[in-house]
């Protein structure tokens, strides 16, 4: 087992989809609110996600599974 890959992120995209699942539960508002709108909205996130870092200040993240949990934490409310 040498030769995998350490998926050390990879807990931050669980919580995020934690996350999501429980705001789900409690009925809250989202403007992605339909599977269509929210995939639409995560992967037009994931393909553009360094603009999001840049006008919100923040450097990119060096491990990927930290870019997907912002993407699917975005994708609530991206346009």
């Amino acid at each position: 087992m040498e030769n995998q890959p350490v998926l050390r992120g990879r807990d931050q995209v669980l919580d995020a989809l934690d996350e999501l699942l429980a705001e789900l539960r409690a009925y809250a508002a989202w403007e992605n609110s339909t599977l269509e709108t929210f995939l639409d909205a995560f992967a037009a996130l994931l393909g553009s996600i360094e603009n999001a870092y840049v006008n919100s200040g923040r450097p990119v993240p060096d491990d990927a599974w930290a870019v997907v949990a912002d993407a699917v934490r975005g994708a609530r409310f991206y346009e």
